[in-house]
């Protein structure tokens, strides 16, 4: 598009946003955003950013709405060899990335070889994947590729070829023009500037020698005029806009937030003057070009972007699986969730992901929309026994017995406000690996959990709670502070289980300095409310194998409730080197029906996520995907219903 059309469309853009409907609405889906997306190469830390990024970039498969991995650049399933220790993938021919230039077997091995480097810039979740498990990546001169694992991992189908792939040649490109612009950057300066704010502000000098404006905002001109001495472009103010109280614009700059942004980009700068040769790019990957305008091989190509206020997309031509029927996607960036909302009620946007309860309660949409309510990948809550020998439920019968004493019908509705996701197992409730039909969690029975106490010697007092051997049955549930669901569950539990003889008391901590030395060696706790995120694979490995129990030596072990079942260490070594999906779906319900029998953890509800989608939207396998919280999978075959 030559630039005077850009500059056409962005001002017919902008014209359409602002009176609330679209000339592109025939075949373009609106969608609404909170915040700027930014890091869109695989460097994104935020909602916004991921979405964007899973528009713009493909990998060789893609997880489905069950998290089963489907073909997208590759051709065909993977195919696992040496017992789980190799895998083979072909790469589909003719590819191409959004400008144009081919994408073969050199960009996958140059994105894996990016994501195993010591200084992997990726997100962090790509990173600790491949440098954990990847050894090497090789191709062949028939398109294939094998990759070699350290150890088996049947994951890696569903977590490691799943990563995005990046096209080489274009971020050497984007590199080579950064280095020219920073080529005569004074190193000593930067470094200076660099150590000055950090002492003042990270170090708290400016507030130990008695200043009164120790932010980064006092810092803007020094920072602005330093990284532009050093060539550097600036970031666009316009993706830094202040908000009131209400957290709408004011339409001036949130001074404090564009300070850091420079900060950020003066550290990275730094780090790549002091960087060797080799690590180049890994320096210099937050401060490419493309980490605002991306290139990549998903359905939707990037043609604009007007920081602060939208992002638009059009359908690639060229995308492996077929080019989509929808023309263009535009992205509107609003301040907060309610704002989305109230668009999506208004009829500017078409489709607002990835709400939270609080941004939809009392909602009530019109016939031509929907409102989905599907479990988030944000995870479930949990209620965690510490099982080491010597604390309070050491013992799988006091875990039982608390376990049998919840009503948890009653914390979903009573700290949940109704919202919770009712689960059974660690496992996503829609992915391939879960329970069908799901178990019940457990069932409340005071008269059998009592019951129970009594024949393993526990005693009712005078107050009626059971003791032994001295010890009474009591113990603190600790609960970050400030996690208000959370602590209203702990309370119904304590309310709860006090019919049961067990007296508990809700203890709000603060996580850095008091709950998370806690579940560190020695484990000192006995309760814990907390959670975890799902996972794309069902393995639990790092929370339920011995071997993860935190020791001495290693003391920052996930399996911090320190279970120990060596019937589960057999299963879970089976499952991470099981060749196909199908073999593995038995043993993670396996898994489950023991954690539920042992109760190391007791469930509690799984968070949920709320998504506006108007109703025209339609695709072929619409009706099951909107259960999961991966509907969106399928993007490309998205279509207006006829």
């Amino acid at each position: 598009m030559h630039r005077s059309l850009k500059v056409l469309a962005a001002a017919l853009l902008t014209a359409t946003l602002l009176s609330g409907c679209s000339v592109f609405s025939a075949r373009t889906i609106r969608a609404g955003i909170v915040g700027e997306p930014a890091g869109l190469a695989l460097a994104y830390t935020d909602d916004a950013s991921a979405l964007v990024g899973s528009m713009v970039h493909a990998g060789l498969y893609r997880a489905d709405a069950t998290f089963a991995p489907t073909p997208v650049l590759a051709d065909g399933e993977a195919l696992s060899a040496a017992g789980g220790t190799k895998w083979r993938v072909t790469l589909r021919s003719g590819l191409t990335f959004h400008d144009g230039s081919p994408l073969t077997t050199d960009d996958v091995k140059f994105t894996y070889e990016l994501a195993a480097s010591t200084r992997c810039p990726l997100v962090s979740d790509i990173c600790a994947v491949v440098a954990n498990h990847l050894v090497s990546v090789e191709s062949g001169a028939d398109g294939a590729l094998t990759f070699t694992l350290k150890s088996p991992w049947a994951p890696w189908q569903t977590r490691g070829l799943t990563i995005p792939i990046l096209p080489k040649a274009t971020l050497t490109a984007s590199l080579t023009r950064l280095q020219e612009k920073v080529a005569s950057a004074d190193r000593n300066a930067v470094s200076l500037t660099r150590e000055n704010i950090a002492a003042d502000i990270d170090g708290g000098g400016c507030a130990a020698s008695g200043g009164t404006n120790c932010t980064y905002a006092s810092r803007v001109t020094e920072l602005e005029r330093t990284l532009a001495d050093a060539g550097l472009d600036l970031p666009d103010p316009r993706g830094f806009p202040q908000l009131n109280s209400a957290g709408e614009p004011t339409g001036n700059r949130d001074d404090e937030q564009y300070a850091r942004a420079l900060y950020a980009r003066l550290t990275a700068l730094e780090g790549l003057l002091l960087a060797p040769t080799e690590s180049q790019l890994a320096a210099a990957f937050p401060l490419l070009d493309v980490q605002s305008s991306p290139v990549g091989a998903g359905p939707y190509e990037f043609v604009e972007r007007v920081p602060g206020s939208y992002l638009q997309l059009a359908a690639f031509k060229e995308f492996a699986l077929g080019q989509p029927p929808m023309s263009s996607m535009n992205l509107t960036v609003f301040s907060s969730a309610s704002a989305v909302v109230k668009a999506f009620q208004g009829g500017s946007i078409d489709w607002a992901p990835d709400l939270r309860a609080a941004d939809v309660a009392g909602l009530s949409v019109n016939g031509d929309a929907t409102l989905l309510h599907v479990a988030s990948l944000r995870g479930y809550n949990y209620l965690a026994f510490n099982t080491r020998e010597g604390r309070l439920f050491a013992s799988s019968v006091t875990r039982r017995a608390l376990a049998s004493c919840v009503d948890l019908p009653a914390i979903i509705t009573g700290a949940t406000d109704e919202t919770g996701i009712k689960i059974s197992s660690t496992v996503a409730p829609t992915s391939w690996a879960a329970e069908n039909p799901a178990a019940a969690e457990t069932t409340r029975d005071v008269a059998g959990a009592r019951a129970a106490l009594i024949a393993d010697g526990w005693e009712a007092g005078e107050d009626g709670v059971f003791t032994r051997a001295g010890t009474r049955l009591e113990a603190d549930i600790i609960v970050r502070e400030g996690q208000v669901t959370r602590t209203r569950a702990a309370q119904l539990i304590v309310d709860q289980v006090a019919e049961c003889g067990i007296a508990l008391t809700v203890a709000e901590l603060p996580f850095t300095t008091d709950i998370a030395p806690r579940l560190r060696y020695p484990n000192d706790f006995d309760l814990y409310l907390g959670a975890w995120q799902w996972s794309l694979d069902p393995d639990d490995s790092d929370i339920f194998s011995s071997s993860a129990c935190p020791t001495e030596e290693a003391p920052a072990g996930k399996n911090f409730v320190c279970w120990s079942s060596s019937r589960v260490d057999q299963l879970l070594a089976q499952g991470v080197s099981a060749g196909s999906i199908s073999s593995r779906t038995s043993i993670y319900t396996t898994i489950q029906s023991l954690r539920r029998s042992e109760r190391p953890y007791l469930l509690l509800w799984g968070e949920p996520s709320y998504v506006l989608l108007r109703n025209r939207f339609t695709w072929a396998t619409r009706e099951a995907d909107v259960q999961s919280p991966l509907y969106a999978w399928s993007i490309h075959t998205w279509d207006l219903q006829k």
